[in-house]
């Protein structure tokens, strides 16, 4: 896989698994299923842990960390390891250069290329997971 889509899917996996445990923190129960997240009656909007905003939407929420906004979707299980280009491109977008894209099509090539090798596997939607354990 290429070591910049790498680097990039582990900090998003890492905002997202942080984005989770704000969730919890702040009171609601992650999904066992990503319909249960859509109808669990969670306002649309928000402060997670009193201070961090959110927005929930569909399947997902996007968690504005102070470290940027990170936006996921729970899988069908309840997964929170799913990702597509799209959100990729969205949680990076300010940063590019500092993960070696030089633009957004660069993250869509990359992504194309590491699904066409075998290396991340659909598993819902249009989400996308990894195989092994990045290194």
């Amino acid at each position: 896989m290429d070591s910049r889509l790498s680097s990039l899917i582990s900090e998003y996996l890492g905002a997202v698994a942080a984005a989770a445990i704000l969730i919890e923190q702040s009171g609601f129960i992650l999904p066992t299923r990503n319909m249960e997240w859509a109808c669990n009656g969670m306002p649309h909007t928000g402060l997670l842990h009193g201070e961090i905003s959110y927005r929930k939407h569909g399947y997902g929420c996007a968690v504005y960390l102070k470290t940027g906004v990170v936006d996921f979707d729970f899988g069908p299980l309840g997964e929170i390891s799913g990702f597509d280009a799209w959100r990729l491109i969205e949680f990076s977008k300010d940063r590019l250069a500092s993960f070696g894209f030089k633009n957004p099509k660069e993250i869509e090539e990359s992504v194309k290329a590491t699904i066409s090798a075998g290396e991340i596997t659909h598993f819902g939607k249009n989400l996308y997971c990894l195989n092994e354990k990045l290194s």
